[in-house]
Formats: C-alpha cells, structure tokens, sequence
C-alpha cells in the first residue's frame, strides 16, 4: 500500500501470445483502468510476450512480473504450475517447448479421430496446421479450425471435444511437475501452485493438505490462493497451509479476454479478484 491507497495485484493474466484476446499493451491498459498496481502476464507455457507487457505496464506505473504457466504431469493431472521472476534459460525453455509440442500433438490426434466421424467436413490434420489463426479471437489454432470448419458452434463446444475423443491434457506426457519446479528455480524463479481447486477440494481438506505437503517437499514456493473458483474455504484452507509454511501467497483472475470469459457461471476477467497487495505474501517478486 503507497500513500495509504490500495494496491491490488493479478498476478494470472493472459495475452495473444497464448489463448488471449488482448495484446499485452491492452492488458497493462485494462489493469490500469481498474485500478491495479502489481500485474504478471503468465502465458501458457511461454514468455515470449514479456518485453511489451514490462514495458506497458512500467508506462503506466503498475510493476510487471514475469511470468509463465506451465503444463506439468502430476498424479495423472495436467496441473497447472505459474513461474514468476524468472530468467530466460535454455533448460526453462526446453521444459515450455516440450509442453507446446504436446498441445500441438492433441490438437493432431483429435482431428484424426474426427475425421471418420465427419466425413463431409473433410477435415485433415495438414489443413488444421495451416489454418489462418486470429489472434483477436481467442483460443487457439485448432479451435478456430473446428470452428471455421462447422464442427463447432463455437471455442468453448471445441474444448469439450479433446476429453470426449480421448484427447484429455492426462493421457500425454508432460513434463512432471517436480522437474518444472527444478527448471523453474535453476532460472532464478519462483513456481507457484495456480488454481489449485481444478483438482482438489475443499470439503476434502485432508487430501487437499496432503497433496500440498507433498508438492512442497518438491519445492513448490507458494499457492495461488485467491481466484474465481474458490469458495471461502477453499481460500482460507490454501492461504492457513501457505503462512504456516512460510510460502507464498498469490491472487490472479486467469483473464484470458473475451475468450473463456465466464465459464459454468464463475468469472474469470480482471477485476474477478481483487485483492490488496498486503493480504497477499509475494516475497521479492516486485
């Protein structure tokens, strides 16, 4: 808190630089338009966007933090691990483009399982690859192609096809979250637990807490605590475990733009969360 006023922080943003909407200018735009002081930019399994969004939000005078959420392998989950402060690192590097490769491939074999199934859409995994992508609208390269091809009435139907096909983010080897924890502090980082009620629940705190433990013997630094999802509970359950173990607490509202805006009635736009700086523990990230 500067000067007695509130300094809020979103520390979960996307741009176009993965399945955004707004280019990082906008997003350091927006964020200023709502008040907020602290913003990280935390693109799926890329940074490439960082120079831009250091440099929109500096004009404005919001800090930026560096950062980058990750597709890691746990217990047979796709769990989601943010980076902040990082350097670039050719190991770092490696890991994020491993994960890419990956997401790419689901995007391949889905389109080959529906290529059977709709016959006269004449789809083919070579067309989707060299589909024109709009950045502008969200998502990403194979939902736009779903989409542009009929198959869909829009991205959110899309997403809902990889499970349905055999295509769900735990059926393909991504990196395991204890080497991501590894490569992320070898880059001079901190990595963070996002959204930790995509796959736990709170009215099972003991597993919950468990799973938590058992991350932080992996070196996990801290827990996003605050964001759209989580009820009360599952805040203070998150927010209890991290102060007793000394680690870090972060908000981020998981703003992806107008795509993915809202979803099974929970908002996920900036401004969903917004939590003062000095409710949160964010150590030597700003």
């Amino acid at each position: 808190m500067e000067g007695g006023m509130a300094m809020y922080a979103d520390l979960h943003l996307h741009t176009r630089f993965s399945d955004g909407t707004r280019t990082p200018e906008e997003v350091a735009e927006r964020g200023a338009e709502l008040g907020f002081g602290i913003l990280a930019a935390a693109d799926h399994n890329s940074w490439q966007g960082w120079d831009r969004f250091s440099a929109a939000c500096k004009k404005r005078g919001i800090r930026p933090v560096r950062g980058m959420e990750l597709d890691c392998a746990y217990h047979g989950w796709d769990i989601h691990l943010l980076a902040y402060g990082f350097r670039p690192d050719p190991v770092l590097t490696a890991l994020a483009e491993e994960s890419r490769r990956l997401l790419l491939k689901m995007t391949d074999d889905l389109v080959e399982r529906l290529i059977p199934l709709w016959p006269e859409k004449a789809l083919s995994v070579a067309e989707c690859q060299s589909w024109p992508f709009d950045p502008a609208a969200g998502g990403w390269q194979g939902l736009q192609y779903l989409l542009g091809k009929g198959v869909t009435a829009s991205l959110q139907e899309g997403m809902a096809l990889y499970p349905r096909h055999g295509c769900d983010y735990g059926s393909y080897p991504f990196p395991p979250i204890q080497e991501a924890i590894q490569a992320v502090h070898q880059a001079g980082g901190k990595a963070v637990l996002a959204h930790p009620r995509n796959w736990f629940h709170e009215d099972r705190p003991e597993e919950l807490l468990a799973h938590l433990e058992a991350l932080v013997r992996m070196g996990l630094d801290g827990v996003e605590c605050h964001y759209p999802s989580h009820s009360p509970k599952m805040t203070a359950l998150c927010a209890g475990f991290c102060k007793e173990k000394g680690l870090l607490i972060t908000a981020g509202s998981d703003d992806h733009g107008a795509f993915g805006k809202e979803v099974q009635g929970i908002a996920y736009y900036m401004g969903a969360v917004k939590i003062d700086e000095t409710e949160l523990v964010l150590g030597d990230l700003t």
